[in-house]
């Protein structure tokens, strides 16, 4: 039986494996102003983790009670923890959508098409948008500093 390899560069390894896409994976979630388009923060984490999950960890505190949520359908639950939040209608299980709410979801892409838009301005730094070879702590720091470079594009 041959000897076993050391473990060194494999520490930390498993918790950034996503199983779904059979690779090793890193998240960022970008809260964007709907309005002004102006990127207001970003968290990272490792990919394996749901959308809702990495917003009840990493819930901004300094957003205003009074403020409106406008999410995508991957944060189903938002609602519990916001009184003012807006979510895709989803179809019911076979059946169809109301028209009233197939309104309601147009209305809500074409005011979230601007976060859209902003996601894709950071991704144009090929950094983030593939694979990522750089050590996983400075992910974090690098995505926060696209966003500033896309916000300081939106000021010129």
């Amino acid at each position: 039986m041959p000897p076993k390899r050391p473990l060194n560069g494999q520490k930390n390894q498993k918790q950034y494996y996503s199983g779904k896409k059979k690779q090793h994976t890193l998240k960022a979630q970008v809260i964007v102003h709907w309005q002004t388009g102006l990127i207001l923060d970003v968290q990272t984490c490792n990919g394996s983790v749901h959308d809702f999950s990495l917003y009840k960890q990493t819930c901004p505190d300094w957003l205003p009670k009074n403020t409106s949520y406008l999410a995508d359908s991957g944060y189903q639950g938002i609602a519990k923890l916001h009184d003012q939040t807006f979510i895709p209608f989803k179809k019911p299980k076979g059946g169809e959508l109301l028209a009233l709410c197939k309104q309601a979801n147009q209305y809500l892409a074409k005011c979230r098409i601007l976060v859209e838009h902003k996601i894709g301005l950071i991704k144009l730094f090929k950094i983030v948008a593939e694979r990522y070879r750089n050590r996983r702590q400075r992910y974090d720091l690098r995505m926060k500093l696209f966003a500033g470079l896309v916000n300081l594009e939106l000021n010129i």
